[in-house]
């Protein structure tokens, strides 16, 4: 994935730490095409290291300033919102802003980024990210070096030490399929807070600073109703623009929901040749196709399908450690088509415009939740940290619902995903810019809590599209009763693909094994969803799955329980019972300590 790499030490051998920041580099380097390279201060002790998609806004590293003095190592994009000064978002034009107000300059910066500035007029290094901490960096601080990087695996690289699990880490892991806060899946490797602004020097002596606290914007005064709309329709309409802004088409992911229904109501005249796709399944064209044809149509935009075809069955086991690689664990193995979906889509356009995380944060929706594996299945001691996992997500839940989804969920949850779409292109949305978010907390009470408010924004931004029924049957222009019922019928399809994948039951799985239940497949399978791993594990999948549970490896890492584990193998192969969460955790764990733990960087 782009990003940035670094190494502060008070080590004079430089080719030693020359050597340590290339070796960093190839570890991120994951496609021969993706810009890449270093810079230097050896008087600073600073040694630094960059990738970025070719062409994208941060192809341009390192800026440097005329005299030489200070340099710009940058990864993300910003996002100007007036069109006259749409030329004056570039990362030159971020070095020129930190020359005139100093550090502050961060606080000016709109998206996800990451960056480093190196000042030799005042001999000092400045690490940033931004205030939501989707431009994540990881850092292991020793005497004498501070070593960072966008991967961990970068760190694990050049810090042997960094190798094995962290208790903290493996407990939360086991319970939300995510690490949250600080920390990390890795022993002493952590991960720079939100809106850090930290001044290193060359002894790894760090001043910490964030330069944003959430607490800012919840503590604006909520707006009345219709004041508060007004403001919305106001902000939608004026960032959209920036989103479609690029010097090549952007690719919008379309779906049949409501978000990039939003993104299309509010497509600038000028936004050119955007092309326009959506993610198929391997049974049928679901929902999602099939309303996406219509709201393409009517915004007179061509329409393409990504399917997924037997070559992702066929190279599974490659995806699947390539998911794992590619985001450090961050994704587990049932997020493999994203990778696969990621690829294909960057044939259209190398940035994908997406409305990802607009039911996060226009409308309360979560799926940040406490999934805990049978504790039979782990060592005591994981069971513990897990316990303790739960306590430490109370906390966080107890926070400011926009607070909660904009600086929790989304950079904590949802991270995976979004790392591993952008190792393959840029991904783009608008529901993560500042002003939106920043309008969010003066939503009056209850607003977040129903779609009425996305509703209405479609249908004002552009009436034609809100003719169109979304994938859940919502709006369009059918008589009260036929809608009634058409989303009730949705509703069941899609309740019914759920429990028949995700949520099947044991009692209900043994039936699966027992009655030919695949004969009610054609009423629901695949109409909603286009990830269906309970079945692939089943059946497609099965030879792989099985392969990896059966190495003695597998079977003797320390957080298992040897005999569930191997109870666990005989449900597996036998069938009549849903392990699709234990798998899945346990083969991800796997793959984990196979390729990022136990691997040989030297080679």
């Amino acid at each position: 994935m782009p990003g940035i790499v670094g190494l502060i030490t008070d080590n004079p051998d430089q080719e030693a730490a020359k050597h340590q920041v290339s070796q960093m580099v190839q570890c991120m380097l994951h496609d021969p095409s993706y810009s890449h390279g270093t810079y230097f201060a050896p008087e600073l002790g600073c040694y630094l290291g960059w990738l970025t998609h070719p062409g994208a806004y941060a192809d341009c590293n390192p800026v440097v300033d005329d005299r030489g003095d200070i340099a710009l190592v940058f990864s993300g994009e910003h996002f100007v919102h007036d069109a006259d000064r749409a030329g004056h978002s570039t990362p030159r034009c971020l070095l020129k802003q930190y020359i005139d107000v100093g550090p502050r300059f961060v606080e000016q910066i709109n998206g996800w980024f990451s960056g480093v500035i190196v000042d030799r007029r005042s001999q000092s290094v400045l690490l940033f990210n931004d205030r939501y901490g989707v431009g994540r960096v990881y850092y292991h601080q020793s005497n004498g070096a501070f070593t960072f990087a966008s991967e961990a695996k970068s760190l694990l690289s050049v810090r042997p030490d960094s190798r094995s699990l962290d208790p903290q880490g493996l407990g939360q892991f086991l319970g939300f399929s995510t690490v949250f806060g600080e920390c990390t899946l890795f022993s002493n490797v952590s991960r720079l807070p939100a809106a850090s602004c930290w001044s290193v020097d060359r002894t790894s002596s760090v001043k910490k600073s964030q330069y944003f606290q959430p607490r800012t914007w919840a503590e604006q005064p909520l707006l009345e109703p219709e004041a508060f709309y007004t403001a919305l329709r106001s902000t939608v309409s004026r960032i959209l623009p920036s989103y479609f802004r690029a010097s090549v088409p952007v690719g919008l992911s379309l779906t049949g929901g409501l978000d990039t229904r939003i993104v299309m109501a509010g497509m600038p005249s000028d936004a050119g040749a955007m092309k326009a796709y959506t993610y198929g399944g391997a049974y049928r064209d679901c929902y999602d196709v099939g309303v996406a044809r219509e709201v393409a149509a009517a915004c007179g935009r061509p329409h393409q399908v990504i399917p997924l075809g037997k070559d992702f069955f066929e190279s599974f086991g490659t995806l699947a450690e390539q998911t794992v690689w590619l985001t450090d664990g961050c994704l587990d193995i049932c997020g493999t088509h994203e990778i696969y979906y990621s690829r294909s889509a960057r044939a259209f356009s190398p940035i994908r415009l997406t409305g990802n995380y607009g039911s996060e944060v226009l409308r309360s929706v979560s799926t940040f939740k406490y999934n805990a594996p049978p504790g039979q299945l782990f060592d005591p001691a994981a069971v513990r940290s897990t316990e303790e996992a739960g306590k430490v997500f109370a906390e966080i839940r107890s926070k400011h619902p926009v607070t909660f989804a904009a600086f929790e969920e989304i950079p904590t949850n949802l991270y995976g995903r979004l790392a591993a779409a952008q190792t393959a292109l840029t991904l783009r949305s608008p529901y993560m810019d500042n002003d939106l978010v920043a309008l969010m907390y003066q939503a009056p009470p209850h607003t977040r809590e129903t779609n009425e408010t996305s509703r209405r924004l479609i249908a004002d931004l552009s009436p034609r599209l809100a003719a169109i029924a979304t994938d859940m049957g919502y709006g369009g222009t059918a008589p009260a009763a036929t809608a009634v019922f058409q989303r009730l019928h949705r509703y069941a399809q899609f309740k019914a693909e759920w429990y028949y994948n995700v949520g099947m039951p044991n009692w209900a799985a043994r039936l699966d094994r027992a009655l030919p239940l695949n004969l009610l497949e054609p009423l629901f399978l695949g109409s909603h969803k286009i990830d269906h791993y309970r079945l692939w594990f089943r059946d497609q999948l099965k030879p792989y799955i099985c392969e990896v549970l059966s190495d003695d490896k597998s079977r003797s890492r320390p957080y298992l329980n040897r005999r569930s584990y191997e109870d666990l193998e005989r449900a597996h192969l036998k069938g009549g019972r849903n392990c699709l969460n234990e798998i899945n955790k346990v083969l991800t764990l796997e793959l984990i300590q196979r390729l990022l733990l136990e691997r040989d960087y030297g080679k």
